[in-house]
Formats: structure tokens, C-alpha cells, sequence
């Protein structure tokens, strides 16, 4: 990056003329903006769009004062290249422009399309609301004291490019620590204070569609428009009395483009004009007119980078050389088939040579005649060299109709280009070439430009293995090797010969013993997958690699892989959401889902084990691992599409959710994948609730909703991906909200007699949290007192196969009572208090008659009533805290939800 060539190419653009700029702008269009002076900086006070290029250069006498409260926060896109260029005291880049989102890279500097070079006060670049670079990559270099530049990820903002970066990370000043999100892959800030944006991915900013960014607390704010923009709003297209901007998709008025300078062109706002028209002034101004060989000629081109490539985009004829060198650019072909595409005639001669991804020289689609008027070292008119992955030369319109005045080719050191190619243009050139213009053995010598003598056969075995069947003539100097290659997903890519190499194929070396009628077998192949196969023979006394003709299979889809459960997230005491992605290679071929949701049982005797009224449980908040699972999803499998932190009902449900890493079904102690499986579930149900299910989902889908479900109860979730045969299990466990209207018991029969014996039965609560661990009986005594709110009440607790007991209370002539349960999710739901009045003697003893059935079913307790349950014959206290009812609604800190402990789980019917 230091280099001499960069270093005076900056100096040379830097050292550039200004050009002319508007002083007034109400539109907020700017075109190509030059800054190298502090008080110049207000010509970018009203811009919102600049067309063209921002430069901000040469203030080496500014100071840190001089930054102080300058600000240009309308300014939102550039659509060339951004370039800082020895600016001292300045500080932040994001200070002078908070709000710049994109950058176009329409124009480029060399490959980039921002340049942050030679800045010694920089501290941080700060462009926080910047999403998106389109074209070009990023520098960040000679910045001494900048910190935040590699807690950035540059390949989200722009994707496919070069980054050149440099900064003082790890220096004492920098304080680098990131803390926007919990996902490592998305942690990634501007500076302490702001976080990095995102277009796309788990954590993309959900706006409105016509948005591209927005305010996270308005998803209709726009920070930019994904279609066009009119009059600060965004929208699909241009309104039918606008004209759409060129370069960027604002829609202005035919005055508004006048007083940019430009001029209507197919409804576009232009300010040059394209290949086939030429500029015209007419009455009302300048226009476009067809015209006949309207060429623009270019002096000697030289390409080294994409910056070189869009000034030569409307090249049609080149008065002098054309040289082509591009070594480090992201998607080469496009890049030269899109910006060379008009060139007709080169005067003098053609070098193409160095590029190791170009295949081709298609890109020179409309190349006419190469004159030949100066030829490369005397001789030579076409010279192509160094090109390791060159297959191909021109197209055959170009072939057919190509003249060449003067001179020779020259073609060396092309390994995958065959002589058959190169046979097809020597008719072309008045001076044929001779063996040291096309040395021999120096093209086509990893192509495979021979056929081997083979016959080639596939016998598709499984869904991982075929049999490559072939003959070939016995040769004991000879190694043959088979190269196969797996199409990516969707790919459409025609394979010839030539890209039959064993660079970017898997080889398999086939043992010398074998004879003439050969069968191996190939294994470890992927399933639901398409492939390609060729034989490699290779003479090594004759030094003749030879390939046969290609042959496509596909492998069977088979079993397909389970689904990948990214949620199962509660979203209310009876509703539970699911939702998941497939495996990559089987998505295409998933027809069904099967789904078994079955109820994990809780038995009595689980329950029992336990003294609940001795023991003291802890209530917490609501459980997030109990409530809802979210994973993340292994690579093989789709990109999470719904979340990766929280998302959807799980951001009202489980405030502060952690993602989970991805595990492995096979090697979880639940599962054995060597196991066969339990046959689904027949559909069944206790109450008015589910206990298990099994349904057919119509496929491909991604989510499922189950309702009916009991309160706070777990539900085993079993899924499983079906193509024509179904996959393993993805399982799950989940526990369900609690409900708020569960619990209460309700008091059937209670009286009292003057002794302060106290006689309840209830029934238990219609609906419970899970199984009732408890109940407890409360009263309180009719005292004399200002407060009875404030008394606390006398509590007698027996286990919950009980619903009768008879309780010893202080003498009072009436009562207050109440019965309570406890469960998994409540640990005091009661009933009403019911007024009890003493019975007289001979309505006592009836009543005693009544109880007396009911009371020797419970000798036992009673006798042991001292010893097991906690009560008090002694006067209530008073105290300053009023008793719990949980009755009353949850309160909003959910402080009595889920308590430490749980009753054990089991995989057995519910009996």
C-alpha cells in the first residue's frame, strides 16, 4: 500500500483541478466535491447526495479547533469513492459525516472505493451509519493512532472486495472492547459507543421494505432507500413527471436536472452520453442523438486496477497500445466484460497477461481489428502470457471477423489453454508465429487437450457410492487417475474438458495393477448431489496428459438428515412455536414433516417423595432454559432466517435469551443414533388438554404452532424432514407458560365448633401449574382488632392426595377461611375466604356425624398432627407485611415464577 504508484496517484488526483460547483443547492444534489481548505469544507453543508467523488485532502496545516462543531449530518451517499488524504487534527471521519450510509463506487481509486491514507491525528473512522460499499474496497493506511478499524467487519459492507488495513489495535490507547450483541460473528463496533450496522443476517435491521437501514425505533425512518427516493421519501419507481438521477436512484424535476447541469435522456437525468449517441445542444438544451460510428477515442490504456477499467469503460477505439493486468480484483470477468465491452479497434497492439482467474478473453466482445500500426517489440500485434487459467480466447463473432493489420502472436506459459484454441486465430496474423512465439510444450500442458483413449461408464450404487466402470488400452508407462467434481447447489455451470483439472478436483489414483476392464468404486460421495467425472491419463516418457469426455450423474437423495431445531419458545401457558431449518443438500427434496409432541409425565409417587410442606422451595424468575431453546445452526445447514440473538415471540417471552451453540443429535445422552426409533404417538388427551400428538406438516416450511398444551408442564418435541423416506428425530423439550388463572381450590363444606375445631373439604383446582405438591388450610380467628388485614393467619399443610382436614384454632365465635395450593409454578394460590360461624351443640354433632366418616380416613395424620404439620394454637401475631395471596396477578418482574428445584421426568405413559 506504501508504494511509489499509489502514493503519486493520490498526489496526482489530489493536485487535480476544482471543478465548478453550485453555491446554492436546495435539491441536495452535489456533484464531485474537492476539499482542501478548512473554509471550503461549507460546500457540503446542503449536500445529501454527491455524484461523483468526495475528496478531502491536503489540510496539513489544520489543527483539532479547527474540527470543532463542523458537521455535515445530510449528507447520506456518495456514489463514486470517498478519499481522506493528509487532513491533520482531525479526529473522527463519522464526526463530519454521521449519516453517510453509502458509498457507490461508481469511480474508484485503483480498486477502492474508500481510502483513509496519511492521516496522523485520526483516533477512529467512525462512519457508523455507513452499510454499504457497492463496488471497491476499503484503506485504512499511515494512521498512527486510529483504533476501531478491525472491530469492523469490511466484507459485510463490502462484500467481495480487497481491504487493506492498518491500525494501532492492541496499542495502550486503544480500547477496543465490543459489547453490541453476544454473538461473536456479529459483535462489531465503530468505537465504545456505537455498533456496527447490518443490511442482511441475524441482526439486520427490520424496516420497512422500501428501506435500506432505518431507525430501530421506527422501521418506517429510512436511513436510505432500497429503490429510489422522491422528495425525501422512498419509493419503487420515479413518478411519471420525474426523471430518475444517473448513478443513483433519485427522482428530480426536468428544472431540478437543468440545474444540475444535466439533461433528459429515456427518462434518466444525464450528464454524458452512452455508446451509439452523441451530445447535441437544441433549442431547449442539450439531448442525446443516435449517430453513426460516433467513437470515443482513448489514448494508450493501461489496466492494473478496476479504477483503470471504469475510465476506459467508453472506449470504442484505442489510438495506440492496449494492456491488461489485473491481479487482485473480486470477480475479474464481470469486471472486464461489463467496462470493455465497446472496444472495436486497438492501433497498435494487445497484451493480456498475469490474471490467474480469467478463463477467457470474451471480454473483447466487440474487438473488430487490432492495426498493428506499432508493434510490441517489433514483432508482435497479440501477445498473451502468464495466464495459468486461461481456456479459451475469443468469442466466435470476434474469430469470424477479426482483422489484424501487422505483426505476429506470441502465446507462452498458458497451462490450460489447448494448441486446438490457438489454431484457430493463427490464420488471422500476415507473419504465422514461429516455435519461439509459441514455444512448444509451453501452452496447454495441465489442460488436457488430448482425448484418452477410454470408455467411461457410472453405475450409481447409493446414495454415497458409484462404480466408474472403464476400458483402456494397457500401457506400463502409463498413470491413469479419476477426477471427479461435485456441482454446487442450483449451480448451472457447463464443465468442458478443460476444466477437468485436478486443481479444483478431487483426484483418486488408480492402482497400476489394474487391467484393462476396470470397475472402481468411489465412496464418500454427498447424497442428493450432482456430479462430474473425467479419466486422466498421463504418458510420462511422452510428457501427454490426456483427459476423456466428461460424464454427469447425480447420487440418490436416500434418508435425509434431521432438521435443525433453531426455537422452541413458549409463547403462553398452552401455545408452544417451533421453528427450524433444513440441511443444506436435502432442501430441495423435503416434501412432509413429521411432528410427535407428547407430554412428559409426573407421578404421584415422584411427588410424594418429597415432604413439600417441610420443605422450603425458592421461587425465581421465569426460567429462559425451560421456556425456550434457541441454537444456532451448524454450517450445513440454512442461515438462520429468523433469529440469532432474539427474535419473534421470543423477544416477549424470554427477555435476555442466550443463543446456544449448535450440538451434535447423535452424541446427546438422550439420543443414540444407532437406536431405532419409538413409532410415533397415537393422538390422545387428559382433560381438555393435549398429551400427545403426531401430525404430517406439509413441506418445505420452517415454522409450526401448537396449541392446547397444559400449563407449565414439559412437552418432548420430535421432528423429522421427509423426502421419500423420513429423517432421525431433531428433538426438544419445553416447558410451557404458567397460567395465571390456575391453581385455586374451592372449599366445598367448612364449620367450626365452639372448642375452635375447624372441619374443610375442597376439591382440588380445575386447572393446575403442573401437579399440586401442597395444600395448606388458613384461618384466621373474628378478633377484636382496627386491622385484621394485618393479622397473620394460622397455617395447617398436608400433602396433596389430601382434600379434608379438620385443624385445632383459637376459640372465636367466627372464622376466616381460606385453602391454598402449591405447585411447580405457585407456591399460595387460595381459594375465597369462607365466614364460619360456630355451630351449636346438636348441629355440631351432626356435623361431627358427617366428619367422623371423613375423619377416620385420616386417624392416622391426626394423631400424628403435632409431629408433620406446622400450626399454631397460640393468639396470630400482628406484622407490618400483609399475607401473600396469589390469587392476585403476577407482578411484572415475574418474581414467582419457576422454583430452584423440579420434580424428576419421566419417558413413561401418564397413567
Amino acid at each position: 500500500m506504501a508504494s511509489a504508484t499509489v502514493i503519486w496517484s493520490i498526489v496526482v488526483i489530489c493536485s487535480a483541478s476544482v471543478p465548478r460547483v453550485n453555491t446554492e443547492n436546495s435539491i441536495g444534489i452535489c456533484r464531485s466535491k474537492i476539499c482542501n481548505k478548512i473554509d471550503g469544507l461549507h460546500v457540503l453543508k446542503d449536500c445529501v447526495v454527491i455524484l461523483g467523488n468526495l475528496k478531502v485532502l491536503l489540510l496539513e496545516q489544520a489543527h483539532k479547533d479547527d474540527f470543532r462543531n463542523i458537521s455535515f449530518p445530510k449528507l447520506k451517499e456518495v456514489s463514486g469513492f470517498v478519499l481522506f488524504y493528509r487532513v491533520n487534527g482531525l479526529e473522527s471521519i463519522g464526526q463530519l459525516f454521521p449519516n453517510l450510509a453509502v458509498i457507490g463506487g461508481r469511480h474508484v481509486l485503483y480498486n477502492f472505493a474508500l481510502i483513509i491514507y496519511d492521516m496522523p491525528d485520526l483516533k477512529e473512522v467512525g462512519l457508523y451509519s455507513l452499510m454499504r460499499i457497492y463496488k471497491g474496497g476499503v484503506v485504512v493506511w499511515a494512521v498512527p493512532q486510529v483504533c476501531y478499524v478491525h472491530t469492523i467487519n469490511w466484507e459485510v459492507i463490502a462484500p467481495r472486495a480487497r481491504h487493506v488495513l492498518s491500525s494501532s489495535e492492541g496499542s495502550v490507547h486503544c480500547n477496543t472492547m465490543c459489547s453490541c450483541t453476544t454473538n461473536t460473528a456479529t459483535n462489531h463496533c465503530w468505537n465504545i459507543k456505537k455498533c456496527q450496522r447490518y443490511l442482511e443476517g441475524p441482526d439486520k435491521e427490520k424496516c420497512n421494505d422500501l428501506c435500506l437501514g432505518c431507525r430501530n425505533i421506527n422501521p418506517d425512518s429510512c436511513s436510505n432507500c432500497r429503490y429510489k427516493t422522491y422528495k425525501g421519501n422512498c419509493v419503487r419507481k420515479c413518478p411519471a413527471d420525474t426523471l430518475e438521477l444517473q448513478d443513483v436512484g433519485y427522482c428530480i424535476t426536468k428544472a431540478e436536472c437543468h440545474y444540475l447541469a444535466g439533461w433528459k435522456f429515456k427518462n434518466f437525468c444525464v450528464f454524458n452520453c452512452s455508446t451509439g449517441y452523441e451530445q447535441q445542444i437544441t433549442s431547449t438544451g442539450y439531448s442525446c442523438v443516435p449517430c453513426n460510428r460516433c467513437e470515443e477515442t482513448c489514448e494508450n490504456v493501461t489496466i492494473h486496477a478496476l479504477g483503470h477499467l471504469q475510465d476506459a469503460s467508453r472506449c470504442v477505439k484505442i489510438n495506440g497500445s492496449l494492456i491488461i493486468s489485473i491481479r487482485s480484483l473480486p470477480e475479474t470477468m464481470t469486471e472486464l466484460r461489463t467496462y470493455l465491452k465497446q472496444v472495436e479497434e486497438v492501433t497498435d497492439y494487445v497484451v493480456v497477461y498475469g490474471m490467474p482467474t480469467v478463463t477467457s478473453l470474451d471480454f473483447l466482445s466487440s474487438l473488430r481489428k487490432i492495426s498493428g500500426r506499432v508493434l510490441r517489440n517489433g514483432t508482435y500485434s497479440l501477445l498473451v502470457y502468464d495466464m495459468i487459467s486461461l481456456q479459451s480466447l475469443f468469442t466466435e463473432n470476434v474469430t469470424k471477423n477479426l482483422k489484424i493489420g501487422r505483426g505476429t502472436m506470441l502465446f507462452n506459459n498458458n497451462p490450460m489453454l489447448c494448441m486446438s484454441e490457438l489454431e484457430k486465430i493463427v490464420p488471422m496474423f500476415p507473419i504465422p508465429p514461429v516455435s519461439t512465439d509459441v514455444p512448444q510444450g509451453a501452452n496447454g500442458y495441465s489442460g488436457g487437450c488430448t482425448t484418452a483413449s477410454v470408455s467411461l461408464n457410472v453405475n450409481v450404487l447409493n446414495e454415497t457410492s458409484v462404480a466408474v466402470h472403464f476400458t483402456h488400452i494397457e500401457d506400463p508407462y502409463s498413470h491413469y487417475s479419476i477426477l471427479y467434481i461435485r456441482f454446487p447447489q442450483g449451480s448451472r455451470k457447463i464443465f468442458v474438458p478443460e476444466t477437468c483439472s485436478d486443481t479444483d478436483w478431487y483426484a483418486y489414483n488408480i492402482p497400476t495393477e489394474i487391467h484393462n476392464n476396470s470397475i472402481v468404486q468411489l465412496n464418500d460421495l454427498q447424497p442428493a448431489s450432482s456430479y462430474a467425472l473425467c479419466i486422466e491419463k498421463y504418458d510420462p516418457v511422452k510428457k501427454i496428459l490426456a483427459r476423456s469426455d466428461i460424464v454427469n450423474f447425480s447420487t440418490p437423495v436416500g434418508k435425509p438428515e434431521p432438521p435443525f431445531i433453531l426455537e422452541l419458545v413458549a409463547s403462553s401457558s398452552e401455545v408452544v412455536v417451533l421453528r427450524w431449518v433444513d440441511h443444506k443438500i436435502y432442501r430441495p427434496h423435503i416434501k412432509r414433516y413429521e411432528l410427535d409432541v407428547v407430554l412428559v409425565d409426573i407421578y404421584p409417587e415422584d411427588v410424594a417423595a418429597r415432604d413439600h410442606c417441610k420443605d422450603v422451595e425458592r421461587y425465581e424468575e421465569i426460567d429462559i432454559f425451560r421456556h425456550a431453546v434457541v441454537m444456532r445452526p451448524p454450517a450445513e445447514y440454512d442461515r438462520c432466517v429468523c433469529c440469532e440473538s432474539m427474535c419473534g415471540i421470543l423477544s416477549s417471552v424470554t427477555e435476555g435469551a442466550m443463543v446456544e451453540e449448535y450440538f451434535d443429535v447423535c452424541s446427546s445422552i438422550e439420543y443414540n443414533c444407532n437406536n431405532v426409533e419409538a413409532p410415533p404417538p397415537a393422538n390422545s388427551s387428559y382433560g381438555k388438554f393435549l398429551r400427545s400428538l403426531s401430525l404430517n406438516i406439509k413441506g418445505p416450511r420452517n415454522d409450526f404452532q401448537v396449541g392446547g398444551l397444559a400449563p407449565f408442564r414439559d412437552y418432548r418435541f420430535r421432528l423429522r424432514a421427509c423426502s421419500d423416506q423420513c429423517s432421525r428425530s431433531a428433538r426438544g423439550v419445553v416447558r410451557t407458560l404458567r397460567a395465571d388463572y390456575a391453581d385455586m381450590p374451592k372449599i366445598i363444606y367448612a364449620s367450626a365448633n365452639e372448642n375452635g375445631f375447624i372441619a374443610v373439604k375442597w376439591e382440588p383446582p380445575e386447572v393446575t401449574n403442573g401437579p399440586v405438591l401442597s395444600y395448606s388450610v388458613q384461618v384466621l380467628p373474628s378478633l377484636k382488632l382496627d386491622d385484621i388485614s394485618r393479622l397473620i393467619p394460622q397455617v395447617w399443610c398436608q400433602s396433596a392426595e389430601k382434600t379434608f382436614m379438620i385443624v385445632k384454632s383459637v376459640k372465636a365465635k367466627t372464622y376466616l377461611v381460606s385453602v391454598c395450593s402449591k405447585t411447580l409454578a405457585s407456591r399460595n394460590v387460595c381459594s375465597a375466604n369462607i365466614k364460619v360461624v360456630i355451630s351449636s351443640n346438636v348441629s355440631w354433632w351432626a356435623g361431627i356425624v358427617f366428619a367422623i366418616v371423613l375423619f377416620t380416613t385420616t386417624t392416622i395424620a391426626t394423631l400424628f398432627i403435632k409431629k408433620r404439620r406446622d400450626y399454631s394454637y397460640e393468639l396470630p401475631l400482628l406484622s407490618n407485611i400483609m399475607a401473600t395471596d396469589e390469587s392476585e396477578p403476577p407482578s411484572t418482574n415475574k418474581s414467582d415464577f419457576v422454583e430452584l428445584y423440579s420434580i424428576p421426568l419421566r419417558d413413561t405413559e401418564l397413567k
